[in-house]
């Protein structure tokens, strides 16, 4: 049987490449997909938390909306196993948890469409906003899993550049265009567009096989590949042994004990800013969702080669911990002069500087954890060195508006400043970015 639908699949060969055989092909898939992945980053961290500020919501209301949305990002090693564990082989590894995830996307959007909250109705929001994200966090561990298969080593500065910035080009394109639906009418019209998007997308990446042979859809013709059947696993047992080894090896303790630090400024970005922009300085919700698509914009054009120049001059450690230091300086610069800031000249300075910082600082170290993971689990072990900065980012995000509230904004960056340091230490006792000792690998 099997040679049967071979047969077939040789005599309907498809017109576009497999693409674990060709660059391009591969480079535009990932593209597109990180760009879809990203609508629902897009709406509920930027568009919807100034559209909630604007309507008066309080800086505690805005964190807890954006906090339990974030939290399916948190469960993102649960998502690794299942997809470790089990696929639907003939259509690859991952491909059919992709296609599967996005369309679950589609449907939560229409759910939107139809409940149709509106200000008021934070929690509904908030529900139908996880739902969204839960979604998006299978496609996102999907791809994760993807990459660390199919792309060569050669390619990976490039591709994590290109992923990063694809994802930040996505949040920018999906804000700016909520922002200013929202500002012009309720949410449901800004959820059939958001729709229709990832719709689109979902469409292009569909025409792409994983590997050579398999199948573009289930009823197709065409067969698992030999890697796909290789590298599966077929049962619990070695999964989770393989995550437990990497999770004990000391170094990686320490870095994700890092990377959960890393994301404070994050946290800042997704319930502070916000509350900030619209109700300290006046500005209006949809200003406030035009200024972060400019900052990620601005963040995806730097992304796509300061970490690569970082790494060729400086060597990839030097890189990471150089991009640290500078984001500890600049919010401890925005904290002690925050008394002093005359309109909102400084704010937009401290937020474009320490947001490209961040996130060109994120695409270096997450290179070095693609370097450690194993291939067999790499879904699994990926999704932790992901979960555990998201679940942090979530705890910060949800809980900022009480430090907001108690100390101001000035104590807010300043807090910012010392999980940052903190995160630096535990980098540096972990030796992240060198490859002389890699931990956990597993291999």
């Amino acid at each position: 049987m099997k040679h049967a639908m071979a047969t077939g699949a040789q005599s309907h060969p498809t017109t576009f490449p497999a693409l674990s055989e060709h660059r391009t092909a591969r480079l535009a898939a990932i593209i597109v997909l990180y760009f879809l992945q990203d609508v629902p980053l897009g709406l509920l961290l930027i568009a919807l938390p100034a559209w909630l500020a604007e309507a008066g919501a309080t800086p505690v209301e805005v964190g807890a909306f954006a906090g339990v949305a974030l939290l399916p990002w948190s469960a993102k090693l649960f998502n690794g196993l299942v997809m470790d564990r089990y696929a639907y082989k003939p259509m690859g590894r991952r491909r059919g948890w992709i296609l599967l995830s996005q369309s679950l996307m589609v449907a939560v959007l229409i759910a939107m469409v139809i409940v149709a909250p509106g200000v008021s109705d934070i929690a509904q929001l908030s529900g139908l906003c996880f739902a969204l994200n839960l979604c998006a966090t299978f496609s996102d561990v999907a791809v994760d899993g993807m990459a660390v298969d199919i792309v060569p080593e050669s390619e990976r500065t490039a591709i994590n550049s290109v992923m990063f910035a694809s994802q930040a080009v996505g949040i920018a394109a999906c804000s700016f265009v909520a922002g200013q639906l929202l500002a012009s009418s309720c949410i449901t019209r800004t959820a059939v567009v958001m729709a229709v998007l990832v719709a689109c997308a979902s469409l292009f990446v569909s025409i792409f096989r994983e590997r050579p042979g398999e199948r573009l859809l289930p009823w197709s013709l065409g067969e698992a590949s030999r890697e796909c059947e290789d590298r599966q696993q077929t049962a619990w047992w070695p999964l989770l042994a393989g995550i437990v080894r990497s999770v004990l090896a000391p170094r990686t303790l320490l870095f994700l004990l890092a990377a959960a630090c890393a994301g404070a400024y994050l946290a800042f970005s997704d319930a502070v800013n916000p509350t900030l922009a619209v109700q300290r300085l006046g500005w209006s919700s949809d200003r406030y969702s035009n200024f972060g698509a400019t900052v990620n914009l601005a963040a995806a054009g730097c992304g796509l080669f300061i970490p690569v120049l970082g790494e060729h001059f400086f060597g990839l450690r030097r890189s990471i911990f150089g991009q640290l230091v500078l984001l500890i300086v600049l919010s401890l610069a925005a904290g002690l002069s925050f008394a002093t800031w005359q309109g909102d000249t400084a704010f937009i300075v401290f937020s474009v500087a320490l947001y490209i910082l961040l996130m060109t600082t994120t695409i270096s170290a997450i290179e070095w954890a693609m370097r450690i993971c194993n291939p067999a689990i790499a879904a699994s072990q990926f999704a932790l060195f992901m979960a555990v900065p998201n679940l942090s980012r979530s705890f910060m995000t949800g809980n900022s508006g009480w430090l907001v509230e108690g100390a101001g904004y000035g104590a807010s960056y300043l807090a910012v400043a010392g999980v940052l340091a903190v995160g630096l230490v535990l980098a540096w006792l972990a030796r992240v970015g060198d490859d002389s000792q890699l931990p956990g690998t597993a291999q």
